[in-house]
């Protein structure tokens, strides 16, 4: 099975893209907005994204045990 071509891939790119946007929203929340976010307010924020991936990438490595479990 290649990588680059499997499920687990798309994935992947998603979760890395989830956590791209996610990065890229506090730095505009943060830069060209007049609100003011408390450390603890961005800490909160990140706590339950880091929640939210952490179970995305668990999906992930069950995903991929059921797949390995299954014949051809």
């Amino acid at each position: 099975m290649r990588v680059l071509e499997s499920d687990l891939a798309v994935y992947v790119a998603s979760g890395a893209f989830a956590i791209l946007v996610f990065a890229a929203a506090i730095a505009v929340l943060v830069t060209r907005t007049e609100i003011e976010l408390a450390s603890g307010t961005v800490a909160t924020f990140s706590a339950g994204f880091l929640l939210f991936m952490s179970v995305y990438f668990a999906a992930m490595v069950i995903y991929r045990e059921i797949d390995e479990r299954e014949p051809l």
